[in-house]
């Protein structure tokens, strides 16, 4: 008697395959068929199932349905020993009914079970024998042809596999998982082809949710290849699809579920990122919503390590233990590894590496049961840290040598990436073979470099250089001065400081001169929409290009190529062909030009050279406590505002005695930044060069942490104290007051990576947009006038006027009080006065960073009203006009001349991503740019004197000259001349100093990347 299934259709026509002869299972009740056709029942056996009745067999089928529903359950209350052994149950009923359905879905469920569990290698055991069971039992569908019984089983499959791609994903193999993830949605096409006649709506995936799934399997997969940005924008559209899908009935459930998946996945790719806060709010919300559950407890670990960075180390651990206690009474074993290994960090970042130790042994013990590879590597690292913190070299060694052969065999590179550093780490703190150490640290830390450029967004690859790159660059750096290599350590300041411009961009897509259009446009693959663009830079379709190939000088190449193709061959760099850049600008004829390049990296470091010797290099590090002194002393005396700061109250501490309000606390300032930043190899070798009656040229690219320091201003020692000086014993080391500026003119140097197009052409008239007149602002707000009331006697307004009697200027005007304070001024006219010939740009006014940290977010702040098209958010009826949206404009053309005068202009080198609208106009064509380091306090401070006016009328005369960087550093000369005659408020460095000049017409690299 054949019970509980139909019969098949027709007696088999072939021999039994040989894949079912040993088989414990046809997985269709299929070795009663024999004798139901009048077989020979001998090869295909026989089973009790065959005997069972109808009665007995229904009550079977009810039992098992009963005990899946049970096992589920307790799989979702995370009582992972329950549900073992009720699956386990489940087994047995589905073993006696001879039906491979129900015994690969309870093997496939405990697939899932045991992922969520940690217990990988039971996971993988029960994914794969549903596989290969799957196989057989095709088979024996296949002999009876019965195919629409494959609908019975094929959920299994799906579920088996998933298990797989996530081992797969976490094991660094992206290319098996890819493969899996695109076999799953092959075969969910062919099913929605079928139709619900041959699946039931659960395998047809109706809503949508099952794709989402394998959407966020997509995102995993994303992260492991260090993709970031494009799991961060995946992850966006995923969260956004559910939410459409989360009020239905029959997805509500895996919805929820999905859910904190994606929002668990994206707190991750925040935390890669830099987006600290944002990341937390995800965890605690995830902590809040699923209280009491396994979720919330993972949640909390996370959250832990912020509390003890945070100053609450006891609460942190205490946080960990609580939540690793929850996990473990949920016999969540795998996430119990995760806590005492998030615990061992905490104790081994206090100094506590005995008690950290039993920690990552406690992870260790449940990595190894569960045969947790990647887990085991990350023990080795802990306990080889853990050892080193011992002094323990040899133990160190060991527990490294095998972290780095299991990241080589895994193939993923930032595996070994960490791997590597770890080693070099323990290399260089023991000591000994630091050649060794060199030929491993040189190139995984130029590696972390480029790779920095792979992230999208500006918070990601600031996060990557913090917590990968720099540290790497640090210590490399340290290693370079112990080993007595200037050259090398002088390249890598040099290819540091090369960063190149944003770029990536299809395109342009911001028209300047339309009106901002609706959500409905364009996808972003044909165009990015502008109403899209929002406030937050990493929204933007630019990427910061990574630095060419370099040139050392003309008879020399770069030392550190050869390392670069031995990092892109170990690592998997993404290597381009690029142009290689000369590294050098031309000499300027008769005088000597001096190159300075700073670096942070822990301690800040100078390499400097000279064009006439060019492969004669000289590499100083700075102490940190160095720069800070000199940060500390300028951010003191400078009128930038601090936070919570008004304008007025930074510009009266500015003027203050101490500051610059006296020639007293002038000079202490002067030599302080002196003493800390320039070294006496320099100082005599500056003095010697302009003995020679030719006066020496400057040109300096300052590291961020430098970004605001007047160069020309700085003292010129006559000796070096042999101990560290207290304030007032600084004057033991000048005989006299010489500048910089006394021996030297001073101008800014572009990094050589930014990509520059030719110049608009320069027989044109001058355009000045002087003070703009800003939507919705006061006059006397904080956006308000920068010149304050002009006069038609004003000395700007006759300045003006003579330009005007000379030839035409831009916008038209008759007369010179026309051109200030001008109400038109905004991003559509500025786009069509520079469509045509001009000689220059002269802007005055508000200059500042809208938001974040990142360059491309600097703006100027023209009359641009908040309907005008712009990727910054407007400040009321105002929108700024960023160094983005002239990336992204058609406005792609700067004369070679331009002047941005207003507050930190040329603060671009103090950003993380120094592209904001300074080197933005060179990259569009500008050859030199006017600007100034700190913020310039308006003629208001002064009454009776204007000294912004002089400064502007300085500006437009140089640049209508024809060596503006000279006659600027000449006329700062004669300011400081007046300041030591008579050291009154209105003469004050406050107003002159911050003017610099960003002089590329000499670098001799027009090149569009």
């Amino acid at each position: 008697m054949l019970v509980g299934m139909p019969p098949p259709r027709n007696r088999p026509d072939r021999p039994l395959p040989p894949e079912l002869g040993p088989a414990t299972s046809h997985g269709y009740n299929c070795r009663c068929v024999a004798r139901h056709f009048g077989l020979d029942p001998a090869p295909y056996g026989e089973l009790p199932a065959c005997s069972l009745s109808e009665r007995q067999y229904r009550k079977l089928l009810i039992d098992a349905a009963k005990l899946q529903d049970k096992a589920k359950r307790l799989a979702a209350a995370r009582d992972v020993a329950g549900a073992h052994r009720t699956y386990g149950k489940m087994r047995e009923i589905a073993q006696r009914l001879d039906r491979t359905d129900l015994d690969l879905a309870a093997v496939s469920d405990l697939a899932t079970v045991c992922y969520s569990a940690g217990d990988l290698r039971n996971a993988r055991q029960c994914a794969e024998a549903v596989l290969q069971a799957f196989k057989v039992s095709t088979a024996a569908i296949v002999h009876f042809g019965q195919f629409a019984e494959i609908r019975m089983i094929e959920g299994s499959r799906e579920v088996a596999e998933r298990v797989l791609i996530s081992l797969c994903t976490e094991e660094g193999d992206v290319a098996k998982a890819r493969e899996l993830i695109a076999g799953q949605r092959r075969r969910a096409a062919l099913r929605k082809e079928e139709g619900p006649e041959q699946y039931p709506p659960e395998l047809l995936d109706v809503y949508g949710a099952d794709e989402l799934e394998l959407r966020i399997f997509d995102v995993r997969v994303q992260i492991a290849a260090g993709d970031m940005a494009g799991a961060r924008a995946a992850l966006e559209e995923i969260l956004t699809a559910l939410d459409a899908i989360a009020e239905i009935d029959e997805v509500r459930e895996q919805v929820v579920t999905l859910q904190a998946m994606a929002r668990a996945e994206r707190a991750r790719v925040r935390q890669a990122g830099g987006e600290d806060a944002d990341a937390r709010a995800d965890l605690l919300r995830l902590s809040a919503q699923y209280e009491g559950r396994p979720l919330a407890a993972r949640a909390s670990i996370e959250l832990a390590a912020d509390r003890a960075f945070g100053g609450d180390l006891p609460g942190a651990v205490a946080a960990i233990v609580a939540a690793r206690d929850e996990l473990a009474a949920a016999g969540l074993n795998g996430d119990v590894a995760e806590a005492s290994h998030a615990l061992g960090t905490l104790l081994l970042f206090t100094g506590d590496a005995a008690q950290a130790r039993e920690q990552f042994e406690h992870a260790g013990k449940i990595w190894t049961a569960n045969a947790d590879v990647p887990g085991l590597r990350r023990l080795d690292v802990a306990l080889a840290r853990c050892a080193m913190a011992e002094g323990d070299w040899a133990t160190a060694g060991e527990h490294v040598t095998r972290a780095r052969e299991s990241a080589r065999t895994s193939g993923d590179w930032s595996d070994r990436l960490h791997t590597d550093f770890v080693a070099a780490t323990i290399g260089f703190a023991h000591g000994e073979d630091l050649r060794s150490v060199l030929d491993l640290l040189l190139p995984l830390a130029l590696a972390a470099a480029e790779y920095r450029f792979e992230f999208t967004s500006p918070q990601a690859r600031t996060a990557w250089a913090r917590d990968v790159a720099g540290p790497a660059t640090e210590m490399l750096m340290a290693l370079l001065a112990r080993l007595q290599e200037p050259r090398l350590a002088a390249e890598l300041i040099e290819r540091t400081c090369a960063v190149g411009a944003y770029t990536g961009v299809e395109g342009r897509s911001l028209d300047l001169t339309g009106s901002l259009p609706t959500l409905d446009m364009a996808p972003v693959a044909e165009g990015l929409p502008l109403a899209a663009l929002g406030s937050v830079t990493s929204s933007l379709p630019l990427r910061l290009a990574p630095p060419p190939a370099l040139r050392w000088s003309p008879s020399s190449p770069m030392e550190l190529d050869p390392w670069l193709r031995l990092a892109a061959e170990r690592y998997q760099l993404p290597r381009t062909v690029a142009e290689t850049v000369e590294t050098w600008p031309s000499a300027k004829p008769g005088r000597e030009t001096f190159l300075l390049r700073y670096a942070d990296a822990g301690h800040t470091f100078l390499t400097w050279r000279t064009t006439e010797d060019l492969d004669t290099v000289h590499t100083h590090p700075i102490e940190f406590a160095l720069v800070g002194t000199a940060r500390q002393c300028l951010d003191a005396a400078s009128p930038t505002p601090r936070e919570g700061e008004s304008a007025a109250d930074a510009v009266r501490r500015s003027l203050s005695a101490d500051a610059f309000g006296s020639f007293a606390g002038e000079q202490r300032l002067a030599r302080v930044l002196a003493l800390n930043l320039l070294p006496a190899d320099l100082v005599e070798r500056l003095r010697r060069a302009a003995a020679d009656g030719a006066r020496p040229l400057l040109r300096i690219q300052p590291s961020p942490s430098l970004a605001g320091v007047p160069w020309g201003l700085l003292a010129l020692p006559d000796r070096r104290a042999d101990h560290v000086l207290e304030i007032d014993e600084i004057g033991g080391c000048f005989d006299s007051d010489e500048r910089v500026l006394d021996v030297a003119d001073v101008s800014l140097l572009a990094p050589v990576a930014i990509p520059r197009r030719p110049p608009a052409a320069a027989d044109g008239p001058p355009v000045y947009l002087l003070d703009p007149r800003i939507p919705g602002q006061s006059a006397f707000g904080e956006l308000g006038s920068v010149l304050g009331k002009q006069e038609p006697a004003s000395p700007l307004i006759r300045h003006l006027d003579e330009r005007l009697a000379d030839g035409p200027v831009l916008p038209a005007a008759a007369r010179g009080l026309d051109l200030v304070r001008r109400t038109d001024t905004d991003r559509r006219l500025l786009a069509e006065l520079l469509t045509g010939p001009c000689s220059r740009l002269v802007f005055v006014g508000h200059v500042s960073r809208v938001r974040d940290e990142y360059g491309a977010q600097t703006a100027l702040h023209l009359s641009c009203s908040a309907d005008l098209p712009g990727t910054a958010a407007p400040i009321g009826t105002h929108r700024p006009f960023t160094a983005a949206d002239l990336a992204l404009s058609e406005m792609d053309r700067m004369p070679a001349r331009v002047a941005l005068i207003g507050c930190a202009s040329a603060g671009d080198f103090g950003l993380a991503e120094p592209f904001g609208v300074l080197l933005a106009a060179v990259a569009a064509g500008a050859g030199l740019v006017a600007a100034t380091v700190w913020a310039l306090p308006t003629s208001a401070a002064v009454p009776g004197s204007d000294p912004m006016a002089e400064l502007v009328i300085a500006v437009d005369t140089a640049l209508a000259g024809d060596d503006p960087v000279t006659e600027l550093c000449a006329w700062q000369r004669s300011r400081l001349a007046r300041w030591r005659e008579k050291p009154e408020p209105a003469a004050s460095p406050v107003f002159w100093a911050p003017l610099t000049c960003l002089d590329a017409t000499d670098d001799g690299k027009t090149w569009v990347r």
